[in-house]
C-alpha cells in the first residue's frame, strides 16, 4: 500500500502543471526506494543531462540535483561502454524520487524550440514508467 501512494504522489508530480513544479519542492529519497525503469533514447538521456546543467536550483535542491545527475551520468557511461549508439532506446533504473526530481528540474528549465518533440519524449517516458509501475502493483 505505501508503494502505491509513492507511486500515486509521483504520478501526480509528473502530471502536474508547471506552477506545482514551479514552488520547487524536490523530494527526499524515500527509506523503502521503488525503482521504476523508464526507457529512453540514449541522446534524451544525454539531452536531460545537459539541459540540467543550464537550470538554477537553491541550495537545498544540491543533493537531489547530484544525485539525479549521477544517475543520467551512469546512464551514459554504461551505454558508452557497450558502444550504444544515440539512437538506441536505454532503460535506466531509477528510484521513484529520483524520477520526481528529474519531473521537477525539467520543468524548471527554458526550452528552445527545437528541444520540445525530445523534452515530450523524456517526460513521457518518465510517466509511462510510473504507469507500468503501478500496473505490475509495485
Amino acid at each position: 500500500m505505501r508503494i502505491f501512494a509513492i507511486l500515486a504522489i509521483v504520478g501526480a508530480v509528473v502530471f502536474s502543471s508547471t506552477d506545482t513544479f514551479a514552488q520547487g519542492s524536490l523530494t527526499p529519497a524515500a527509506q523503502a526506494p521503488v525503482v521504476l525503469k523508464p526507457k529512453l533514447k540514449l541522446a534524451y538521456i544525454k539531452g536531460a543531462a545537459n539541459f540540467m546543467g543550464g537550470i538554477e536550483i537553491r541550495g537545498n535542491e544540491v543533493d537531489a540535483y547530484l544525485d539525479v545527475r549521477k544517475v543520467l551520468s551512469d546512464a551514459i557511461d554504461d551505454a558508452t561502454k557497450a558502444k550504444k549508439t544515440d539512437d538506441d532506446v536505454i532503460t535506466v533504473e531509477m528510484r521513484a524520487d529520483q524520477i520526481q526530481n528529474l519531473a521537477v528540474l525539467m520543468q524548471r528549465g527554458t526550452l528552445k524550440g527545437s528541444e520540445a518533440d525530445a523534452f515530450k519524449d523524456i517526460m513521457t517516458a518518465l510517466n509511462e514508467s510510473v504507469k507500468a509501475a503501478q500496473a505490475s502493483g509495485k
